[in-house]
């Protein structure tokens, strides 16, 4: 255990000198050290100097696993309390900038379908192809509150949640971008977020080493279930043209999952498709012949649809996932 912890009046520079000193004498921050860190980010102690320089050092560095959990630990406990809205799945989606179409929210509504109650939540992103966007294009509105995300969770299985509704100072630090230059861990931080305490988790990462970095930090906190992958565009999709490596952890387990290609590589232009939104309707009632975003779609399903319980193997999810489709109901989301 540390005795590092910010009261007020305590100096941050503490927190500075740990982590900026240089190559030889900085070190990461131990959990309980970052948790404090992050105390006193969230609860206005820190002035904008020390909360530049201290992003920027992690952002340099690359933060470890044990800070993000110590960051995960003091966000969440000054979370709104949500567990009555009583989720099945948390789906955090936090691309702030999308450059394909957001197929996974078709993935949720199938893997709702199933009975699973999906809390969607995130930042609100730039362009055209974001995830409000498309939710937009779905008839799903954006709740403007908690009483109406239980309502859709009621009424269809699932809701999102504006990151700006349940944690107004993250979704402050995440618009930051613009004058640090780069992203920052904050954008880590509010993938881990899990506002409702969801029954499971499931993490899209945009690099490979984040993959790991979650799922370590989820370790360290004793997650529930929670899977984590490297997903299109740094989002929970993923990419039926090649392997998905998939980190599972179970309370204080880690497992290595790879789920197999669906499709040959290569063949979509995911890249340069067409970026109307409406291609997301179009797809799920049928006007659209593709089969690689539907093969997105159900592949991105069946990880989630196994993570929650419904499938107990890798080809029991993927063949309800594909039965699922098949049967898929009306996209009625507001009636």
């Amino acid at each position: 255990m540390t005795d590092l912890v910010y009261r007020a009046g305590e100096p941050f520079a503490q927190a500075l000198r740990i982590i900026g000193r240089g190559p030889t004498l900085s070190r990461p921050l131990a959990v309980e050290e970052a948790e404090a860190a992050m105390a006193a980010i969230l609860d206005g102690g820190v002035d904008e100097l020390q909360l530049g320089a201290f992003l920027l050092a992690l952002r340099t560095r690359g933060e470890s696993a044990s800070e993000l959990a110590g960051f995960l630990r003091a966000a969440r406990t000054r979370l709104p309390d949500l567990s009555g809205l009583a989720v099945d799945l948390d789906w955090p989606s936090c691309a702030d900038a999308h450059k394909q179409l957001p197929w996974f929210l078709l993935a949720v509504r199938l893997v709702a379908s199933a009975g699973v109650r999906v809390l969607l939540h995130g930042v609100a992103g730039e362009g055209p192809l974001g995830t409000r966007a498309g939710l937009a294009a779905l008839g799903l509105p954006v709740a403007r509150g908690f009483e109406e995300a239980a309502r859709a969770l009621d009424r269809v299985g699932l809701a999102y949640l504006p990151l700006e509704l349940f944690a107004p100072r993250l979704s402050e630090l995440v618009t930051l971008k613009p004058r640090l230059g780069v992203r920052t861990v904050i954008n880590s931080l509010v993938r881990g977020l899990d506002p409702a305490r969801a029954r499971a988790r499931i993490v899209g990462v945009f690099h490979p080493p984040y993959v790991q970095l979650h799922a370590e930090a989820e370790r360290m906190l004793g997650a529930t279930r929670c899977a984590v992958f490297k997903g299109a565009g740094g989002e929970a999709q993923r990419n039926p043209d090649k392997p998905c490596r998939v980190l599972a952890v179970e309370g204080t387990e880690i497992r290595e999952e790879l789920w197999p290609a669906l499709l040959p590589e290569g063949r979509y232009p995911w890249r340069s498709e067409p970026s109307a939104t409406s291609r997301l309707r179009e797809l799920w009632e049928g006007a659209l012949a593709a089969p690689a975003p539907v093969a997105a779609v159900t592949g991105t399903a069946a990880i989630a649809l196994r993570l929650a319980g419904r499938a107990g193997t890798m080809e029991e999810a993927q063949a309800l996932a594909e039965r699922l489709w098949r049967e898929r109901p009306r996209l009625d989301l507001a009636a």
